[in-house]
């Protein structure tokens, strides 16, 4: 007799079994977090109040609320491998015994159904006691006759069946001639069976056969098939457990070097440790933007400590000038026979206050300097004759007391930029011309297309020295027997520089220095009025009322009203008409 599979409600009933089982193994663990949820600790409120409550809230949420967040990258990853492949496996497994058991016994019903009417068709109720040898069809079958009644017929059962079989009423009704077959499952001693009820084709008053056949085989052949993909599967979560652990390490390599890196930066402070970058993927996408990071913290770090060195180096001297002109100030006041004479003393007083406004200086740019490091100002549309027209108002008091006058020629000139950092770059080279130019001369400011000049009538500057009169703390030749401190040029170079634009020392027409700071023209912005013009086609600033003033004091560059053309010593050559303002 060969071996059939499992029943589809055996095998059903068992994958039912495990998923319960899983689904309280699951619920169990998510079980956790609540209970880890339930409240604050008890003396929270008092301790802190509201937010001490709030806080331990957060901190058990984000302790509890992911489990899988106490293992390593590379154990989730095989873990989340293992989890998708049992899962797979699982319906995998459920559909073939299922559909195993509806197959087979199906197959085992078509038989029986087979057998059954075929044995129907051959039998007379008149040979029944007769002693006909029904073992011979039988096939180690069960089985019994009803009469027309449908009660089975006692004298065969005896020579026949070795359990007795039960009948309902569908089978009586198959007996009477009422239906044409029953087919269900019945258990007899614990023994399941699939049982037919045909009808006997003779005698014409009715009686019925059934046909009863264990389901053994097929329960021990679906039982052997569960068991040979159980095996299977816990053999394919366990390999595709390990694979996804050897795949996650050798594809988080890379993450790896990046942490030692990381931490060979930390112990080291080494910044020009880089990342070994290899491939074009996402962790070679990480490793670069990494690597990008170390690069500017370097360069941020050497700028800062060649900004302390530098003005270490310039400090020292005038602090050693001034602590040694206090310390004979001190000395003469403690000796009254030793006193200086009247004109030694305000000599050395003047000494003192000038190295102290020359101190105050350097502290102020070094302040500057350091600021311009990190800007922390929004970028906005900006006219750059906005800002030339107020800077130019903030050096006019300095210029009139040497009797330099300043020419302004300022035509629009629209740049995305910080306001505060492109005024003070341009007071600076203000500055820088007024303290070189000789007395009673011209300063001459002009703006177009982002381009701004500033030319003077002083001693001018060597042209082996322009590149580097925007280094920080140098000093031109010239500059020598000046005050000042060296960073005012270097101060405009970061910040021409932060707006990717360039500045240039250049000799002037008058033999002076022409310093030229270029900037990127912003694109035109049709709601934007002062763009108006540009859209339109035309050249903003070529004419004489596009030149503009500057503000009263104590106004805005940008939002402040023109003030009428004063008799300050600013000259603005071809104002001809009163400017609305932007």
């Amino acid at each position: 007799m060969p071996a059939y599979p499992v029943p589809a409600g055996a095998g059903a009933a068992g994958a039912a079994g495990a998923a319960g089982a899983a689904g309280g193994g699951a619920g169990g663990g998510a079980g956790a977090p609540a209970g880890g949820e339930s409240g604050p600790p008890r003396g929270a409120v008092r301790r802190d109040g509201f937010a001490r409550r709030v806080g331990s809230r957060q901190r058990s949420r984000l302790r509890f609320s992911s489990p899988l967040g106490r293992l390593t990258l590379r154990a989730r990853l095989a873990l989340l491998v293992g989890m998708a492949v049992a899962a797979a496996v699982a319906v995998v497994a459920g559909v073939s015994l299922g559909a195993t058991s509806i197959v087979l016994n199906q197959a085992i019903d078509d038989q029986l159904i087979e057998q059954a009417e075929a044995s129907a068709d051959t039998i007379q109720t008149n040979s029944l006691g007769l002693g006909l040898g029904l073992q011979a069809f039988s096939f180690g079958l069960e089985g019994q006759f009803l009469d027309a009644t449908g009660n089975p017929l006692q004298n065969a059962v005896s020579s026949w069946n070795s359990v007795r079989i039960p009948v309902d009423a569908a089978d009586a009704e198959v007996a009477r001639r009422e239906r044409t077959q029953n087919l269900r499952t019945i258990t007899v001693d614990g023994q399941s069976y699939r049982l037919v009820t045909v009808p006997l084709q003779r005698p014409a008053s009715g009686g019925a056969l059934q046909l009863a056949r264990p389901t053994t085989d097929v329960d021990r052949t679906l039982r052997d098939l569960g068991l040979v993909l159980l095996v299977v599967g816990v053999a394919g979560v366990v390999g595709s457990a390990l694979a996804g652990r050897i795949v996650a390490r050798a594809a988080l390599k890379p993450v790896d070097a990046a942490a030692a890196a990381a931490e060979e930066v930390a112990r080291t402070q080494d910044l020009s440790a880089l990342i070994p970058v290899t491939g074009a993927d996402e962790i070679t996408r990480l490793a670069e933007s990494l690597n990008s990071m170390l690069r500017a913290l370097e360069a941020s770090r050497a700028r800062q400590r060649q900004l302390v060195d530098d003005a270490s180096h310039e400090l020292r001297t005038p602090l050693t000038s001034l602590r040694t002109n206090i310390e004979l100030l001190l000395r003469a006041e403690a000796n009254p026979h030793r006193a200086l004479p009247a004109a030694d003393r305000e000599a050395l007083l003047r000494d003192v206050d000038a190295q102290m406004r020359e101190l105050s200086g350097l502290v102020s740019e070094l302040v500057e300097l350091a600021r311009d490091e990190l800007p922390t100002e929004d970028v906005e549309r900006l006219d750059l004759a906005e800002i030339v027209a107020a800077a130019a108002e903030r050096v006019r008091r300095r210029a009139t007391g040497k009797g330099i006058r300043i020419e302004v020629d300022a035509a629009g000139s629209p740049v995305d930029g910080r306001a505060n950092m492109l005024e003070r770059a341009v007071t600076n080279l203000l500055d820088n011309a007024v303290k070189f130019s000789p007395p009673a001369s011209v300063v001459r400011v002009r703006t177009r297309d982002g381009e701004v000049t500033v030319a003077d009538d002083g001693p001018g500057i060597a042209p082996q020295e322009r590149a580097q009169v925007f280094d920080r703390f140098y000093r031109a030749t010239s500059a020598r027997g000046l005050p000042g401190s060296g960073l005012g040029l270097a101060i405009v170079a970061d910040a021409v520089k932060t707006h990717g634009g360039t500045v240039t020392a250049e000799g002037s027409p008058s033999g002076g220095a022409l310093l030229r700071m270029r900037l990127p023209l912003a694109t035109p912005d049709p709601s934007d009025p002062r763009d108006a013009l540009t859209l339109a086609g035309g050249a903003p600033g070529t004419d004489a009322d596009l030149v503009w003033r500057p503000p009263p004091a104590g106004a805005s560059p940008t939002t402040g009203s023109p003030a009428p053309t004063p008799a300050d010593g600013v000259s603005r050559p071809g104002l001809a008409a009163e400017n609305p303002g932007p």
